[in-house]
């Protein structure tokens, strides 16, 4: 029988790195798919080819999936949740001069924040972050920037601070270029974070690809909980051709700890009602959903396959 072809689409961020793994360690191959993996500039690009069918999957933002399937984003876009790949992993860097200072509302003037994307856990954490700090979002402004453009655009000045994945807070805190604040474990610990979507009608012709994709990516996710595992693995996805980061800071990135992107592995990647519901509540006091029924939106994405309804495919 003939390996499924697929074709993932991901950004250069480490919560990224298990799509890497299965395909150079062989465990796509192992799961029955012929995976090719496609590394994309912004989230914008991930959204309008998974739109035109240019991706077959990708490793996804919850919020950005949901827009995507409600019509929010352009065309609506049928798509299925496969996995939740990992929870944590974003932290929020200040320019250093605002670090530590109490009248941050003052002080922070005219410049905005950036986010990755609009529809994004980066906006919503950093929404409630800004909030407990006396900060209206809409005050501050928020933008959207690729996370590789921050760290220079904080350097510049053109923004008073930013929300992105790792290792762009760490980067830019070891680089001094800003001062790393809070991590997204710190603000909603244990939050789902990047999540991997397939194509309706890609899923629908196989039954059987999420599974397969969680038996893919479970693998690569047991190598990077493993100690032993992480230089090698990180000296790899250091590569240009990969995720293009220095290997040391990908070592580091890789425990978990600290904030850190925290890989799902075995039965936690299967997606759970409850994670969606959590990015559905926080999307609507956004005001992201107006005028859409949240059960609806629960329902864009999952698809329930247990008499409990408590794991979806």
């Amino acid at each position: 029988m003939s390996a499924y072809k697929l074709r993932i689409g991901m950004l250069r961020l480490l919560d990224s790195a298990p799509v890497l793994i299965a395909r150079d360690r062989g465990f796509f191959a192992a799961a029955g798919l012929d995976a090719s993996v496609v590394i994309e500039p912004s989230w914008a690009n991930i959204a309008d080819k998974l739109a035109y069918g240019m991706l077959d999957a990708a490793v996804m933002l919850g919020p950005l999936a949901l827009a995507m399937s409600l019509g929010l984003r352009g065309r609506a876009t049928g798509l299925r949740l496969a996995a939740t790949l990992s929870r944590n992993g974003n932290a929020i860097v200040l320019a250093n001069h605002l670090a530590g200072r109490a009248d941050l509302a003052a002080a922070i003037g005219a410049a905005p924040f950036a986010v990755v994307h609009a529809y994004s856990n980066h906006d919503l954490l950093l929404r409630d972050w800004l909030t407990a700090r006396g900060v209206s979002p809409a005050a501050a402004a928020i933008v959207t920037l690729p996370p590789g453009d921050m760290q220079t655009a904080l350097g510049r000045g053109s923004i008073a601070g930013f929300c992105a994945g790792a290792p762009w807070g760490a980067r830019a805190a070891r680089d001094g270029a800003g001062t790393l604040v809070a991590t997204s474990a710190a603000i909603a610990p244990g939050h789902p974070e990047k999540l991997v979507v397939i194509r309706d009608e890609v899923a629908a012709a196989n039954p059987m690809l999420a599974a397969a994709l969680r038996d893919a990516l479970g693998a690569a996710t047991a190598l990077c909980h493993l100690p032993a595992e992480r230089a090698g693995l990180a000296a790899g996805l250091a590569s240009p051709s990969h995720l293009d980061l220095p290997a040391e800071l990908l070592a580091d990135c890789l425990s978990g700890e600290g904030g850190d992107p925290l890989f799902m592995r075995g039965a936690e990647l299967r997606p759970a009602r409850a994670d969606l519901q959590w990015t559905i509540a926080r999307m609507h006091c956004a005001g992201h959903l107006v005028g859409i029924d949240l059960a609806v939106a629960e329902r864009s994405l999952l698809r329930p396959v247990g008499e409990d309804g408590s794991t979806y495919d």
